[in-house]
C-alpha cells in the first residue's frame, strides 16, 4: 500500500491521543479494501485483533465488542485481578483473596470491605458481580452482568467493562460508515469514541461519502470526524506506474537509449503473463537496472549481471546482480514467482545459502525497477555504506585483519 508507513505512524499518533483520554475516532478515507486491511495491520503491529461490530445500533455495537472480548479474556479473573489491585491499595494490610473461595464466600468477602475509592461506582458494580459470579460462567460466554450493565446505561457500562481489561489488550473496533450522506456507521462509532476515549475505533469511508457526509453545517461529529481522517491514495495499477515512469524519463531529460530501455521493461512487464513472459520481464529489468547501476556513481562498477557463484558445499547459483566487495546480492523477481510454489521454494533456498556465505539479499519485483527506481538506489547507497562500516570495523589499523 502506498504511503503505509506514514499511516501507520499517523495511527500511532492517535494512539497517543487516546491514551491521554482525548476521544479520537480514526477515519481512513478510501477504498474499503485497502483502508480495512491497514487497520488489521496497525492492530496487528500493537498485537491485537479487530472486531467488525454494528454500524446500525451503538447497543448492538457494544455488545458484539464485549462478545468479542469475553472470546478473547477470562472477564471473571480480569475483574478478580482489578478487584485485588484496587482494594489492596486502599487496604495494604488485608489483601484479599479470591481463589479457591465458593461464589457465596466471596459475596460475603466483598459485602464486608468498603468499595474502593478509586473506582467509579459503576465499575466497581461490575467487577463485584463478575468475581461473585465468576464459576457460573462458560469459558467464552459473555457474562449476564455485562449484558445488565450494558442495557442500564450503555456509556458507564461500556466504561465499566473496559476498565477490567489490561491497558493494550482489548480488541480494537471497527464500523461499517454506511450509506451517504448519513453514515449512520460514523454516528455509533461516535459513541462508541465518547462513552471509552482509550478504545481504538474506525471507520472506513469513501472520498465521495465523507464529502457528503460533511457538507452542511458543522456539528461536533463533523469535527470528531475531521480530526481523524486519514486520506488512504489508491494502489496505482502497474500500468499507470510504468507510464509515471516513463513520463518522468523525459521530463528529466533521459536519453534516448534509457527511454528506449525503459519503455522495452515496461511492455515486457505489462505483457509477461505465465513463466515465460515473466522471465523475460525480469531479464529485461536486470539488463536495465544494470546499466542505472553503472551510471549511479555510489554502484558503478561494483555490481555483475547474472554472476555465478559457488556457496561451500551447496550448489551454485546464478544471481541477478552481485557485489562481491560488499556482500550483497540483488535478486529480481517477476509476478510469476509468487505463483509457483516450487520457485518460491527454490527462491527461499537461495536466499538462505546466499545468508550463509554472508551476503545480504535484496529482493525486488520486476515492475519497481521502473517506478521505484530512486528508492532502490537509495537502499544500495545505504547497504553499501552499511557493509562498509562493518568491513572496516574488521580491519585493525595495522592492517591485519582479525579472525
Amino acid at each position: 500500500m502506498a504511503g503505509e508507513v506514514a499511516l501507520l505512524d499517523a495511527l500511532d499518533r492517535q494512539a497517543r491521543r487516546r491514551a491521554e483520554g482525548i476521544a479520537t475516532l480514526s477515519v481512513l478515507e478510501g477504498p474499503e479494501a485497502l483502508g480495512g486491511t491497514l487497520w488489521e495491520r496497525w492492530a496487528a503491529r500493537q498485537g491485537l485483533t479487530v472486531v467488525e461490530v454494528s454500524g446500525e445500533d451503538p447497543r448492538t455495537a457494544a455488545l458484539e465488542w464485549a462478545r468479542a472480548l469475553a472470546t478473547a479474556r477470562d472477564l471473571g479473573a480480569d475483574a478478580e485481578a482489578l478487584a485485588t489491585f484496587s482494594l489492596t491499595a486502599a487496604n495494604p494490610r488485608h489483601a484479599p483473596v479470591f481463589r479457591g473461595k465458593t461464589a457465596h464466600e466471596r459475596r460475603v468477602l466483598l459485602e464486608a470491605l468498603p468499595p474502593p475509592a478509586m473506582l467509579p461506582e459503576a465499575t466497581w458494580a461490575l467487577c463485584r458481580e463478575l468475581v461473585m459470579g465468576r464459576e457460573a460462567v462458560a469459558r467464552g460466554a459473555l457474562p449476564d452482568a455485562v449484558s445488565t450493565a450494558l442495557q442500564k446505561n450503555l456509556n458507564a457500562g461500556l466504561r465499566a467493562l473496559h476498565a477490567l481489561v489490561p491497558p493494550g489488550k482489548a480488541p480494537v473496533v471497527r464500523v461499517p460508515a454506511g450509506a451517504a450522506p448519513s453514515c449512520r456507521g460514523l454516528r455509533v462509532a461516535e459513541v462508541l469514541s465518547n462513552a471509552v476515549p482509550a478504545l481504538a475505533v474506525a471507520c472506513v469511508v469513501s472520498s465521495e461519502a465523507l464529502g457528503a457526509f460533511l457538507s452542511g453545517g458543522e456539528t461536533r461529529l463533523k469535527a470528531l470526524v475531521r480530526e481523524g481522517v486519514l486520506e488512504i491514495p489508491a494502489e496505482p495499477s502497474e500500468s499507470s506506474s510504468a507510464v509515471a515512469a516513463l513520463r518522468k524519463l523525459e521530463r528529466d531529460g533521459a536519453s534516448d537509449a534509457q527511454r528506449v530501455s525503459a519503455a522495452e521493461v515496461a511492455l515486457a512487464v505489462l505483457t509477461g503473463a505465465g513463466a515465460a513472459g515473466a522471465d523475460r520481464a525480469r531479464s529485461k529489468a536486470e539488463a536495465y537496472l544494470r546499466d542505472r547501476l553503472e551510471e549511479h556513481p555510489r554502484t558503478s562498477g561494483l555490481f555483475e549481471l547474472n554472476a555465478r557463484l559457488h556457496p561451500g558445499d551447496k550448489r551454485s547459483w546464478e544471481v541477478d546482480l552481485l557485489c562481491r566487495r560488499f556482500r550483497i546480492a540483488v535478486e529480481i523477481d517477476g509476478y510469476y514467482h509468487f505463483q509457483d510454489p516450487e520457485r518460491f521454494r527454490r527462491d527461499r533456498r537461495k536466499d538462505l545459502d546466499l545468508q550463509r556465505e554472508g551476503y545480504w539479499v535484496y529482493r525486488l519485483l520486476a515492475n519497481d525497477v521502473l517506478s521505484q527506481l530512486e528508492h532502490i538506489l537509495h537502499t544500495l547507497d545505504t547497504l553499501i555504506e552499511a557493509r562498509g562500516r562493518e568491513l572496516a570495523g574488521r580491519e585493525p589499523r595495522h592492517g591485519h585483519r582479525h579472525s
